[in-house]
């Protein structure tokens, strides 16, 4: 199923291509070519599933297809009204496309995570007796219409990230504490705090809940948050930077040029006690091309960054021990994190307690492979029979290649990269 997204990228790539196309796009090139990367990328995921009769998520696709084409031949038609003879294609309104490739990103974070549930799925169900297998199924069936709780966010702009401060975070206390205080100590020099680790365990979850905290929002005068990504699109990250705290972009930023909107920022924080949040930087290049624009007030400006790449962020800072770097969680932590996602508030029934903690300790203290196996331990009957079966599996998956939960998160880093 193409979901309408084949129609989009044939109009996009006709519209981009200077052999064929008979309009000029201009500032707009970098948006069009950004929108079409990832209604390509996806097509690809989408057509190596088996995803299969989600009415929901095929209607979500479809939906935002139609809307981007509507927007893109709206604007050709008012072009041609207003300026027959001209062939400049403009769009009165970027955020309206900003808006659809934030959809996208959605639509994307939704199939990776339901794609890898199912494999989990077919491995449990396989091994189990008909009755746990019937638990599996309809477990999978709840998991399809269910947008598991994030553990890392990406491309997640100022106004989201401040409203997610409720992110489940456990284990994490110390580093918390210890972030606030270098966020908010003494220091008037402008200083760059990394946050680093592998991808799933937490550095996004963690800055989020830095950067929404109420200490935080009073000590700065200005917070700026911006998802960079293995493809940064400069242009966006600007404006993302430049949001309003309710998360909205002004309509003249974005008839703004990519060097005009470097010139807005840095006025815009220049004087001012500002933090700026760079979440999922791959290359040193762009923060070489960014940092001219942050400016040192020597006022306890802060910017935090998060990577994966500790290369990357000692370039950045410039030293090995200035470096934040994640653990995993222990074998508590871990099952500490697992019950507050099956129960919630609730108590773990005690015939449960040793059967899921040993479930925790298998995920090897990721949180992201604690989240996608408590999403499916949340709809499978409350059972030790099922839940023997579950860690069985889950150990099986998870322990079949030399890193202990590869298999589990494999689909979901490579092709959506989480940090």
């Amino acid at each position: 199923m193409a979901y309408n997204l084949q129609s989009l990228i044939t109009i996009l790539q006709q519209i981009l291509n200077p052999q064929e196309s008979l309009w000029i796009v201009d500032s707009n090139t970098p948006l069009l070519q950004s929108l079409l990367k990832k209604a390509e990328s996806l097509l690809d995921i989408l057509e190596k599933s088996s995803l299969t009769n989600i009415p929901t998520l095929e209607s979500q696709i479809r939906d935002v297809s139609y809307k981007a084409e509507d927007i893109i031949e709206s604007s050709m038609v008012d072009q041609m009204m207003s300026t027959p003879r001209g062939k400049r294609l403009t769009f009165s309104k970027p955020n309206l496309l900003h808006n659809i490739m934030q959809q996208l990103d959605s639509a994307t974070e939704q199939v990776v995570k339901l794609v890898e549930a199912k494999k989990l799925s077919t491995g449990i169900s396989s091994s189990s007796d008909a009755s746990s297998s019937h638990d599996v199924q309809q477990a999978m069936q709840h998991l399809e219409s269910f947008q598991l709780v994030e553990v890392e966010e990406t491309k997640m702009p100022a106004g989201d990230a401040l409203s997610s401060s409720k992110n489940v975070l456990v284990g994490v206390d110390a580093d918390l504490l210890h972030l606030k205080d270098w966020l908010t100590n003494m220091q008037s020099k402008l200083e760059i705090i990394p946050i680093t680790g592998m991808g799933g365990i937490g550095k996004s979850t963690l800055a989020r809940n830095l950067y929404g905290d109420p200490l935080i929002i009073t000590h700065f005068d200005y917070r700026g948050w911006a998802a960079i990504s293995q493809l940064p699109n400069m242009r966006v990250i600007l404006l993302s930077l430049l949001r309003l705290p309710n998360g909205k972009i002004d309509d003249e930023l974005n008839e703004c040029n990519e060097n005009e909107l470097k010139d807005i920022l840095y006025k815009r924080l220049f004087g001012r006690r500002y933090m700026i949040v760079l979440d999922d930087i791959w290359s040193t290049k762009f923060w070489d091309e960014i940092r001219m624009y942050l400016p040192n007030n020597s006022n306890g400006s802060r910017i935090v960054i998060t990577t994966r790449d500790s290369n990357v962020a000692q370039h950045i800072v410039n030293s090995k021990s200035l470096l934040h770097n994640l653990q995993l969680l222990n074998k508590a932590a871990s099952w500490d994190l697992l019950r507050q996602i099956v129960f919630g508030e609730e108590d773990c029934p005690l015939k449960l307690q040793g059967i899921g903690s040993k479930i925790a300790s298998e995920c090897g203290g990721l949180p992201l492979a604690i989240h996608v196996i408590g999403a499916l331990l949340s709809k499978v009957e409350r059972s030790r029979d099922v839940w023997e079966h579950l860690s069985t599996d889950v150990k099986a998956s998870i322990v079949k290649s030399e890193e202990r939960f590869s298999n589990i998160l494999s689909l979901i880093i490579t092709t959506y990269p989480f940090t």
